[in-house]
């Protein structure tokens, strides 16, 4: 990682201890927008950072990129920081300026049975520009809706925006060519929230080793004990296993496609939220079940994150397929190839 890399990521941490409060990640569940967070982001070339130089942005590459994503979710940051990178790398890929302020984007759905038209479990969708990939007539076309209508506004557990559009009913101001097809897309979205979940996982665990070595039980710090330490061994396994996973599959789609790759790292976060949160919150006790304790907000969106960008069926039926393709004989060296990229 580079030096400029290393001073980026160092000033996000800041601004996110000082903005991503216990105030305001709570009050995104009462509909108010993290605007002081926004702006802070954006004055320090945060928002744009994954563009090229003549978009405005800093051309940090993916797996830098990942990097800042899990700063995010370590301090379970209530902005659409991913999304807006997919809009604004769609957008650039097509050869469009980008509008000022924030966007977010109608990820693609594998699983969706939606009225055509529909676009369910879209981030901010009530709030903010939607950028949408439209694979109509076999052609791919990049549409951006300015304001895009609501057909219900939802939220998932952690009260993040996730509402429901007609895309076929909203005004578009830009319908342009686009080289970047719905899997790719969808790739990079389950590449970046594997990310997000890596960050929150980190900080479950430095939430659940802190807590222990403060809380005495008969006169002795809950770490002492070798239950506890047992839990706090899996737990960090599990968040050493995501952590990994997320950074082989950044440094495989830099170089190539990186399909598998991501489809591993999805699969392996969505898998340790279980054994994550049951940890985090037992060593936790009660106090980590109240409203006032930071631990709901990375829980709750580790059990909401888990489903975004592809469910865990959709990545392991992925892997389950590419396994039966390569045979018993091709599985081994394929999993274990040298200067890894993704496979189509």
């Amino acid at each position: 990682m580079s030096e400029s890399t290393e001073l980026l990521l160092q000033t996000a941490h800041r601004i996110f201890t000082d903005l991503s409060t216990v105030e305001c990640v709570n009050a995104l569940e009462q509909g108010q927008w993290a605007q002081r967070l926004w702006d802070a982001l954006d004055e320090n070339g945060l928002t744009h950072a994954l563009l090229p130089v003549d978009s405005g942005g800093s051309e940090l590459g993916l797996a830098d990129g990942v990097a800042l994503l899990k700063v995010a979710g370590y301090h379970a940051a209530p902005i659409p920081l991913a999304e807006h990178w997919l809009a604004g790398l769609a957008l650039v890929d097509a050869g469009q300026p980008l509008p000022g302020g924030a966007l977010t984007i109608a990820p693609p759905d594998p699983a969706s049975s939606a009225v055509p038209g529909n676009h369910r479990r879209v981030p901010w969708g009530r709030s903010l520009p939607v950028v949408a990939l439209d694979g109509a007539d076999g052609q791919r076309r990049l549409k951006l809706y300015p304001r895009a209508v609501v057909v219900t506004q939802n939220a998932n557990l952690a009260g993040e925006p996730r509402d429901e559009l007609d895309l076929a009913r909203s005004e578009f101001t830009l319908d342009a060519a686009s080289s970047i097809d719905a899997p790719r897309w969808l790739a990079l979205g389950a590449l970046m929230r594997s990310a997000q979940m890596a960050g929150a996982l980190q900080r479950c665990l430095a939430l659940a080793s802190g807590y222990a070595l403060e809380r005495k039980q008969f006169g002795r710090p809950l770490a002492a004990f070798q239950a506890i330490q047992q839990e706090l061994a899996l737990l960090a396994g599990e968040v050493a296993a995501v952590d990994a996973a997320v950074d082989a599959a950044a440094d495989a789609a830099e170089a190539g496609d990186g399909l598998f790759d991501i489809a591993v790292a999805k699969a392996r976060a969505s898998m340790a939220v279980d054994a994550a949160t049951r940890i985090a919150h037992q060593v936790h006790g009660a106090m980590g079940f109240t409203y006032e304790h930071r631990l709901h907000h990375y829980t709750k969106r580790l059990w909401s994150w888990r489903d975004d960008f592809g469910t865990e069926v959709y990545w392991n039926t992925l892997l389950g397929r590419k396994a039966l393709e390569v045979g018993g004989d091709g599985l081994w060296p394929f999993l274990t190839r040298l200067g890894s990229s993704a496979v189509a």
